[in-house]
């Protein structure tokens, strides 16, 4: 290194330091450490509606077995939210937990991760996390997989599935989020009901693609 690519280093340090120390004096230490620190919060919320089939249960991300503490709640539904602590990549290895509570078997599950922070753009973006496989109509009995009654899943966001979603983002403006909330969306049965949102539905057996509520 020459010494004149020395003295650009040593004046770049310095002007680094000079920032700092101005952030410093015009937020007040306080508020200068509370801006550093919300750049690394992050936040899952989980909705639960009080019809759902399965139960919510260990949360894990960036590392870490989350302990979401209950918040607000309606007629229908539970709102559980944590805060806390970690890097850019803190979705990398999410994991959700259910528990089967409906005393039927239980062949696919899709859970959406919504991203609130997106909602300036529109309505707010989901990517979807599942579990087995969607039967294309009633004779399709071939389940990747069958969730029984009181039995429990975890389901991961792979590290593919997670480069899917960044690119998701990506595309759409988004190079990072720091919240996130988890909705169950839909359970389907062995039987061809389905759950959805707090309601069920039946296959129309003249339209397998179309389902048909259950009153």
């Amino acid at each position: 290194m020459s010494r004149q690519d020395f003295r650009k280093l040593i004046a770049n340090f310095i002007t680094l330091i000079l920032l700092l120390v101005c952030l410093f004096i015009a937020l007040s230490p306080r508020q200068a450490w509370a801006f550093l620190w919300q750049s690394r919060q992050k936040t899952i919320t989980k909705y639960e509606h009080r019809s759902m089939p399965l139960r919510f249960g260990k949360v894990k991300a960036a590392g870490k077995l989350l302990e979401l503490k209950a918040g607000p709640e309606t007629q229908e539904t539970q709102e559980s939210r944590e805060e806390f602590d970690a890097d850019d990549d803190w979705m990398r290895g999410l994991a959700v937990n259910f528990t089967n509570m409906s005393g039927k078997n239980i062949v696919y599950i899709q859970m959406l991760l919504i991203f609130p922070e997106t909602e300036s753009a529109g309505p707010p973006l989901a990517f979807p996390m599942t579990y087995g496989r969607m039967p294309k109509d009633s004779n399709d009995r071939n389940y990747n997989n069958v969730l029984k009654p009181g039995e429990e899943v975890e389901i991961t966001l792979t590290d593919d599935q997670y480069g899917k979603l960044l690119s998701f983002l990506k595309s759409r403006s988004f190079d990072k989020v720091s919240n996130v909330r988890l909705f169950l969306e839909t359970a389907v049965f062995d039987d061809d009901i389905m759950w959805n949102g707090g309601d069920l539905w039946r296959r129309n057996p003249n339209a397998p693609n179309h389902w048909l509520p259950i009153k």
